[in-house]
């Protein structure tokens, strides 16, 4: 297996948070001050003053003697103001008395009076509404940030400005003491501090505990935007998109390699995110009247789940991965490489891919995924999980439609392929695809393509006549046991498939991943008239209900699932009520019913052979195999007692009946 490589990684800085510092910073105020004294008196030194004060002494001059003894002080009050307040702070907690604070006291003028006259001088101070009014007291033992913060001089502060952390509170008065009444002193409030704003949560963090359970499964552990991680995509690959599924957006990346050929390196499948739900509402955030709220909280709820009912939730694409990690080592099934959480709209870089392939589309069978070139399309804070895996080829809907897979060469080996690696996963971890439409089986050619004409153990041959080989992809509504590395090495290491009968009724394990089907009613009311393809998936419903295709209501027993159940979700490592549900139970058969559903296709498509009579006689045997193969596939048969039980089975047989080849399954 080929050594894993990962595309479009880099480096992710951490994100600076948010600081409050230049908030609640206790040197602001004075910074501000100092920045508006100095620019005020022209950043005046101390021999400029000194020099004006002796220009004025003598009469001279255009500046007063008290004016140049202000401006030469203004330098020095700031920090001896700093420093006084912490002095008189420390003697209030010594007990030594409190101290005077004016409202209009200029901030210099405090630092000029003697300590013990300021001693003798009690204040009131008025607090924030709703806080007691005090004296600071020797048994409150204040702090002595808090004391500084009653102390700060009004005239650092800016006029009307609110002190942090309470929006309703009032600035900060002092009450001046007259000689008609004496201050009224009452205990202080517990916290005379102002309270510091708690940190405000990032804006994503809602997104990133939304999406934790896939970001621990990732390598970068963390949410990426999607023009950072598309960016660093553009200047190694070209893109392409390659297909559509029910739920996701696939493209191919490519790059030039040294010959100057486009090579492909790795597929992209881009899944859309649900909005977490606790993300408010436009209703719910915003700050104006609504009349009835009530009606338009319903409104909003409706418009969200119709504009995401084509998205994914957590679950479901935490079941996807684990699968794909689980089938990982099985031959015929995709390589996982990575998982990627993306933030924000798609880039030009894959809009401008979109495009191309809309444009390319016939009528009738355009995208049904919105425009990502369009801002109405997708918020900024769109969720998206990238599963980045090997490029397994193109798929069969897109080869026969370009009329390729027509002989029956590469119908046998096409056909037989796929079964060879849904018999494995069956064995292994009890498989079942439950969509193995044409989209989802690639082929592409491994090593040269044999050429038929000269191949002289053809009479021999009994598998891999084309060199193509065969890939299962998109195991978004699959069903399968997750084992453990130590379990799913040993299971993976045997390579012999035993028959056995019918294993519908094995008790499931709880580590199961499956996606519940009932929840998605839509999928079983396709026309079969327009595709056989919708026809499929109501007989696999019956199997799952009634072990019979064509049984779609009970003969003897009340049906399993009248209707589907509320909030019903993938169940994965869960041992709750989950386990009764039926699409949770192991049911081989529903692989039996698409293998049966992609040989009608195969065969519809199938051109006479002609040419070589050695060729031709070879290919007859090959179609009559296939013919009979058809028939022990046919829904009808695989209602009956004794048929087949799951695709295993039908290796098993094909072995058994000298179809295939011992190597060949063991290959």
């Amino acid at each position: 297996m080929p050594a894993k490589v990962v595309y479009g990684k880099k480096k992710t800085a951490t994100r600076a948070e948010t600081s409050f510092t230049k908030f609640i910073s206790p040197e602001k105020d004075g910074i501000t001050a100092k920045k508006e004294d100095a620019g005020r008196h022209g950043g005046m030194k101390e021999g400029d003053w000194r020099a004006q004060l002796e220009i004025a002494a003598t009469g001279g001059g255009e500046v007063g003697a008290m004016e140049a003894l202000e401006m030469g002080l203004e330098g020095m009050r700031l920090e001896e103001v700093k420093n006084a307040k912490k002095a008189r702070a420390w003697k209030v907690l010594a007990g030594q008395g409190t101290f005077e604070k004016k409202e209009n006291e200029d901030p210099g003028e405090g630092v000029l009076k003697s300590r013990e006259e300021e001693a003798r001088k009690k204040t009131a101070v008025r607090t924030p509404k709703g806080e007691r009014r005090g004296r600071v007291e020797q048994d409150a033992q204040p702090t002595v940030d808090a004391v500084v913060n009653v102390l700060e001089p009004r005239s650092t502060r800016e006029k009307g400005r609110k002190p942090m952390g309470d929006s309703h509170s009032s600035p900060t008065k002092v009450r001046q003491p007259t000689s008609r009444s004496r201050p009224k002193h009452r205990r202080p409030p517990s916290h005379p501090s102002l309270p510091t704003p708690e940190s405000t949560p990032q804006p994503d963090d809602v997104y990133s505990a939304y999406a934790s359970p896939l970001l621990s499964m990732s390598d970068t552990k963390m949410i990426q935007p999607f023009d950072e991680w598309s960016t660093e995509l553009e200047s190694h690959f070209s893109i392409t998109k390659i297909a559509e599924a029910s739920f996701s957006e696939v493209y191919r990346l490519s790059t030039l390699n040294a010959s100057g050929t486009s090579a492909q390196e790795s597929v992209l499948k881009l899944i859309a995110l649900k909005t977490p739900p606790n993300v408010p509402l436009p209703c719910q955030s915003t700050t104006r009247t609504i009349r009835d709220r009530k009606t338009q909280l319903t409104k909003e709820r409706a418009e969200r789940s119709e504009k995401e009912q084509w998205k994914s939730e957590v679950p479901d694409v935490l079941s996807e991965v684990n699968l794909l990690q689980n089938l990982n080592h099985i031959p015929g099934f995709t390589d996982f490489r990575d998982l990627t959480i993306l933030s924000g709209r798609p880039t030009p870089f894959f809009a401008t891919a979109w495009k191309s392939w809309n444009k390319s589309r016939a009528r009738g069978k355009k995208s049904e995924f919105p425009d990502p070139s369009k801002k109405s399309s997708y918020e900024d804070t769109q969720l998206w999980a990238v599963i980045e895996m090997q490029d397994a080829g193109t798929d069969v809907e897109k080869l026969m439609e370009a009329g390729v897979l027509s002989t029956i060469w590469e119908v046998w080996d096409v056909f037989w392929g796929t079964c060879l690696s849904v018999a494995k996963a069956e064995e292994t971890c009890r498989f079942e695809h439950r969509d193995l439409h044409l989209g989802n089986i690639c082929v592409r050619s491994v090593g040269d393509v044999r050429s038929l004409s000269v191949v002289d153990d053809v009479a021999h041959r009994k598998l891999r006549f084309t060199g193509l080989e065969t890939t299962v992809i998109d195991y978004t509504l699959s069903r399968a046991d997750i084992l453990d590395s130590s379990a799913l090495s040993r299971r993976t290491s045997s390579s012999t498939l035993t028959a056995s009968s019918s294993s519908s009724d094995i008790d499931p394990t709880p580590n199961t991943a499956f996606f519940d089907l009932d929840k998605d009613p839509a999928v079983f009311e396709g026309d079969a008239r327009e595709e056989y393809q919708y026809e499929i998936y109501r007989y696999m419903r019956n199997i799952v209900l009634y072990n019979n295709p064509l049984q779609s209501t009970p003969t003897h027993l009340p049906p399993l699932r009248t209707s589907p159940r509320k909030n019903t979700h993938i169940r994965f490592n869960s041992q709750s009520s989950s386990t009764h549900n039926p699409w949770r139970t192991f049911h081989p058969k529903t692989n039996l019913i698409w293998a049966h559903y992609l040989l009608h296709k195969l065969l519809l498509h199938l051109k006479s052979c002609g040419g070589d009579e050695k060729l031709c006689k070879k290919a007859g045997k090959l179609l009559r195999v296939l013919e009979r193969v058809r028939e022990l596939l046919c829904p009808v048969v695989l209602g009956r007692e004794g048929g087949l039980g799951g695709v295993r089975d039908l290796v098993v047989g094909a072995v058994g009946k000298g179809w295939l080849g011992v190597g060949d399954v063991s290959g």
